[in-house]
């Protein structure tokens, strides 16, 4: 039935914004191209855009190599299909750990991620990413320079 082809695409698009996070806290950021089309776009508002997977991979796997452990919490998914194409929005927490002098602090982030989702052969990939920081609280050195 319709609903249940529905409730599949809803389950399969959850699952990618999982495998996201997922990607992310155990630093396999080559599993980003089973996340994002090849031509994503990503915006990280105030912080940077990427154009592409390749620079959504530098970009996060250049911030996250300068931290410890991190966990990506995502909730309160709401996920609008339709047909071949989706939009979804998430809760964001992430919880950053320093590393060296900044070992014992940690970096926190609340947010919210806007997707929009495109149905490839591979299945349900972002080919638009927003992602708007409500707060973020703690310093572990991330800042440049």
């Amino acid at each position: 039935s319709v609903m249940s082809d529905i409730h599949d695409d809803r389950h399969e698009i959850e699952a990618v914004l999982i495998r996201y996070a997922q990607s992310l806290d155990t630093k396999q950021y080559a599993r980003l191209t089973e996340v994002f089309t090849p031509e994503a776009t990503a915006n990280y508002v105030g912080m940077a855009e990427c154009n592409g997977v390749e620079s959504i991979i530098s970009l996060v796997s250049g911030v996250l190599d300068r931290c410890g452990n991190t966990q990506h919490l995502l909730g309160n998914v709401r996920i609008d299909v339709q047909g071949d194409k989706a939009t979804s929005s998430c809760y964001l927490q992430a919880i950053h750990v320093g590393l060296g002098d900044y070992s014992d602090r940690l970096l926190i982030i609340w947010g919210e991620y806007r997707d929009q989702f495109v149905r490839t052969p591979a299945g349900w990939r972002i080919g638009y990413r927003e992602l708007t920081t409500l707060h973020a609280q703690g310093d572990i050195g991330l800042a440049p320079g």
